[in-house]
């Protein structure tokens, strides 16, 4: 496992400082006439210099269709409200090729159909970029449609692999996350060559594709590594969720575990937990990604301990040591637009992405899905906040990206380190993200 303690990348702290932006949905921009004085040859002038500048591109119509309410609207929201930061700091800069963006975002209510309903509805009111949902099987409602329509589909920060291998949605869906393939193999080596547990108990949530591919890239790249899997169970992390079955059995399966693995999303990742906790079994708990993190883990168990998690960023509000004092200037001024403290560290990726989406049409000269999309697969690796990350022509989560492990002891978040996997668990075979991340 590579590993890396003092990192710090490079953005520069002028590029987060808030723009002025309207109180509604839809990202505000304000048409300037020329002066009553001017002459018409000024104008003329200035005319010409504003059709140099935009080379051509076309204003986004940039259509956000993600949750402000229901189950994944806790991984949807900050997110979503990072994505339009960034487009506003952006638009106050001067634009994207010169062109003001708008934002637009609906609520999805965390409902596929409606999901669908409402990515049509983008599409017939001109919509050119469509932002999807965190996770796959919410996403993929609005990515299909938007694939239809050869129009790009930018996920604020998917996981799983079929969102982004180009086949099962196709070419137009991308999204900043590096992958699970990508984040459950780091889990393992973290936890196999740094922690030296050699013996694992996996409890399993089965809700989600997300959550699925995550703790199957962890077993497979363990057990590559000579751990051994000691146990697994199931459990379905809804609303409805009852752990004690669960519990019951995971306090004579696990009593020989080193750790016991949870991939999960909250809430029923916490009430899991902590019932665990609960039951007097004080096995060190890990979750291979970022979805059971933060405030939302700390305010369901304030006193949690010897447990491990696997962000993006380690935000200041619940965590402390991110070795790139940017993470906090972003965060200051997340806080100052929003009033909000960053709760989980996936507004980091939206964050990026929106950067990343003006340096892309900058590049493709052009606002028609394949050329932003071939452009972004095309980009250098740029640190645009949280270090070097890229895109590639044969998967769409970034590559290059070095992530986070933070440690919980009695309610606090303290970095240990960064990591890159030395290897990706051969999970899934001639799939291209596994290739892509690899290499």
């Amino acid at each position: 496992m590579k590993m890396k303690k003092s990192w710090i990348g490079v953005v520069a702290a002028a590029t987060l400082l808030l723009a002025a932006c309207s109180s509604g949905d839809t990202a505000s921009t304000e048409d300037t006439a020329a002066p009553a004085e001017s002459s018409a040859e000024e104008v003329v002038e200035e005319a010409v210099v504003d059709e140099g500048a935009s080379g051509g591109v076309e204003p986004l119509n940039i259509h956000i269709v993600a949750a402000k309410t229901g189950i994944i609207s806790p991984f949807d929201i900050q997110p979503a409200e990072a994505f339009t930061m960034a487009i506003d700091e952006i638009n106050a800069a001067g634009g994207i090729a010169g062109q003001q963006a708008t934002v637009t975002w609906t609520d999805t209510k965390s409902d596929p159909a409606l999901t669908t309903q409402i990515a049509e509805e983008a599409v017939a009111a001109g919509a050119n970029i469509i932002v999807t949902t965190c996770d796959f099987d919410f996403a993929a409602p609005a990515a299909t449609v938007a694939q239809a329509n050869n129009i790009p589909a930018l996920s604020l920060c998917l996981g799983d692999r079929k969102g982004t291998d180009l086949v099962t949605i196709g070419p137009m869906s991308l999204s900043p996350s590096p992958g699970n393939a990508f984040k459950g193999s780091a889990a393992a080596e973290f936890a196999f060559e740094d922690k030296g547990w050699t013996k694992a108990y996996v409890l399993q949530d089965d809700l989600l594709e997300y959550t699925k591919s995550l703790g199957a890239y962890f077993k497979g790249r363990f057990t590559e590594l000579g751990g051994e899997v000691i146990g697994e169970d199931v459990f379905t992390g809804n609303e409805q969720l009852d752990p004690a079955a669960n519990v019951t059995r995971a306090r004579d399966a696990a009593k020989d575990a080193d750790v016991i693995i949870v991939p999960s999303v909250v809430p029923a990742a916490t009430t899991m937990i902590k019932a665990i906790r609960d039951a007097g079994i004080d096995t060190p708990i890990m979750m291979p990604g970022g979805a059971v993190d933060g405030t939302l883990v700390t305010g369901a168990i304030p006193d949690i301990s010897e447990f491990y998690s696997l962000p993006f960023a380690c935000m200041p509000a619940y965590c402390e040591g991110d070795p790139n004092p940017q993470v906090k200037v972003f965060a200051d001024a997340f806080k100052a637009k929003t009033g909000i403290d960053p709760y989980l560290s996936y507004a980091v990726l939206s964050y990026e992405l929106g950067k990343a989406l003006k340096a892309a049409v900058e590049q493709a000269g052009a606002t028609d899905g394949p050329s932003i999309i071939k452009a972004f697969e095309t980009l250098p690796p740029t640190d645009y906040l949280t270090g070097p990350i890229a895109w590639s022509e044969t998967c769409h989560h970034t590559t290059g990206r070095q992530q986070r492990v933070v440690e919980y002891q009695n309610g606090k978040g303290k970095f240990v380190t960064l990591i890159t996997p030395d290897k990706i668990a051969a999970v899934d075979p001639g799939n291209p993200c596994e290739a892509a991340q690899s290499s």
